[in-house]
């Protein structure tokens, strides 16, 4: 079986269509619509439960966007498809949190209204203003524009359009992506240094290039973004939903390529220079993370979620839904400025039932079954094997073994990966490499039934997993130093079983924590 991507689907959910003009005679055919639409989707076997995922409807894209923490509360857009005068609009959500994984829906953050320049909301973010006001920066869909919005409501519900839009237009030799002349109006990221008293704009494309303002009216073209750093990049990639902010005593560039998928830059910006000193990447072929968009909260900490891409089978039964988010994830600087990347403690909460083993012995090229079962759970894993064979977990195991996830650690190759070749029983399992568009690289291959990411312990140290299942997600955090994202779909229902496993060297399990994770969605 070869997984591809769904189509890009936008249904017309009778709510949205008929809730222009609505009469009283309308309401309960909204309500029974609304109430059948809900029980269709929590049919699905494979939506998450305590992934944040699109309330209604099929969300393509579905990037986070606009993430901020204001007044006690964490804000978080992402971009959905609104059935308006005929036509889907690409429209900003808004759903609102006070501990980052209960989620209340607020109106729209951003959408459209009849005169406004651009025809649909892209990717941008938020930022404060010199006055403290809280703005987001965004590309308008179909003007070849970034505008600006700004809210002054403490519940940030109310978002006006900025009087000075647009604030960058593509210049009218450009194409969309940025293919000729100097730069284009794409994707941007805008924010107030105080320090230099201006502000600056990131707006993405072929060619990122960076500009400055004192008034967010007038904007002068400071040059390429990337100037002597794009020997980090292939030729094919683009630089798209960038956000850009302080991360210990650097400076980091999160971003996409519509190819490979999220990836960052960490360095120092000074004198209008963006000094690239590490490149890293937060996926790989065949991975599912994509473009992350960060909040910087009340305790300091660099938080991120990335749209978690599907790659559901064609013939898979549609339950009227699409669009997941990654759990939300910390990001640090450690020891000589490597990424950190952690799940929140507030993850703690929605633990429930815990199953607890110790000092687990699997003989060499054996696996051993663990007590806990289940589809949403988290299992946090420490573990020592010999230095000359992979070795790890395997979940969503059936009985029979005729369905498995494998994720293993390999100590002469240096990796960390998910094989998902018999993630779904009538297999082979294959998902493309790329993420959104067919890379332009000789030797990238076209399809993978394995997600590798680079990942090496030191000396001495123990292999320490936290990893989330989700019905149809993994998340898989390995030693605070990396995390890789992968979607896969189970179709046995009991292929719940956990299994740890070694190579040609014995396995010592020192500890497994298994808990079951509490629904947080509620709709």
């Amino acid at each position: 079986m070869k997984l591809l991507f769904m189509p890009l689907l936008f249904l017309a959910v009778a709510f949205f269509s008929a809730a222009q003009d609505t009469t009283k005679k309308d309401i309960p055919a909204l309500i029974n619509n609304a109430r059948d639409l809900r029980a269709l989707m929590q049919l699905d076997p494979h939506r998450p439960i305590y992934h944040f995922v699109a309330p209604e409807g099929h969300a393509m894209p579905f990037d986070p966007n606009g993430a901020i923490y204001w007044k006690g509360k964490y804000h978080l857009g992402y971009i959905y498809q609104k059935y308006r005068a005929g036509k889907y609009e690409h429209v900003w959500g808004h759903a609102v949190s006070t501990d980052l994984f209960h989620w209340t829906l607020y109106p729209d953050m951003l959408n459209i209204q009849d005169g406004d320049l651009e025809q649909g909301i892209f990717s941008g973010g938020t930022f404060l203003s010199k006055e403290g006001i809280p703005h987001i920066m965004y590309h308008g869909q179909g003007a070849n524009a970034n505008m600006v919005a700004y809210s002054k409501d403490d519940d940030l519900k109310a978002w006006k359009k900025f009087e000075g839009n647009p604030v960058l237009k593509t210049p009218a030799s450009d194409d969309p992506f940025g293919n000729s002349g100097k730069y284009t109006a794409w994707d941007p990221e805008g924010w107030y240094d105080q320090k230099a008293g201006c502000y600056y704009q990131i707006s993405g494309g072929k060619k990122p290039a960076l500009f400055k303002s004192k008034d967010m009216y007038a904007w002068e073209h400071i040059g390429p973004l990337l100037a002597g750093n794009k020997k980090y990049l292939y030729e094919s990639e683009d630089v798209s939903c960038p956000d850009f902010f302080s991360i210990g005593n650097k400076s980091m560039l999160l971003f996409i390529s519509h190819n490979i998928g999220a990836q960052y830059f960490t360095g120092t910006f000074a004198n209008d220079h963006f000094s690239i000193e590490r490149h890293g990447r937060m996926n790989w072929p065949g991975g599912t993370f994509f473009a992350p968009e960060q909040l910087k909260d009340d305790k300091g900490r660099n938080i991120i979620w990335g749209w978690v891409l599907e790659r559901k089978p064609k013939h898979f039964k549609d339950y009227g839904w699409s669009g997941i988010m990654s759990l939300p994830r910390v990001l640090s600087l450690g020891k000589n400025n490597t990424l950190q990347i952690l799940p929140p403690k507030e993850v703690e909460a929605i633990r429930t039932d815990e199953v607890k083993e110790e000092n687990i012995i699997v003989p060499a090229g054996a696996e051993k079954e663990l007590r806990a079962k289940g589809t949403s759970l988290e299992i946090k894993l420490e573990m020592n094997g010999g230095p000359g064979h992979p070795y790890g977990v395997k979940v969503f195991c059936s009985p029979d073994g005729k369905e498995e996830t494998v994720i293993s650690y390999d100590p002469v190759k240096k990796n960390i990966s998910i094989n998902f070749i018999k993630s779904s029983v009538d297999g082979p399992v294959t998902m493309p490499a790329s993420a959104i568009f067919p890379p332009q690289m000789d030797g990238f291959p076209e399809n993978v039934s394995e997600q590798t990411a680079p990942f090496a312990l030191e000396a001495g140290e123990p292999l320490q997993l936290d990893i989330f299942i989700d019905r149809s997600v993994i998340e898989v955090f390995a030693n605070g130093r990396q995390c890789i994202t992968q979607v896969v779909y189970p179709q046995l229902e009991n292929s719940t079983r956990i299994k740890v496993f070694s190579g040609g060297e014995k396995l010592m399990v020192k500890k497994a924590q298994v808990f079951t994770m509490a629904a947080t969605n509620a709709y």
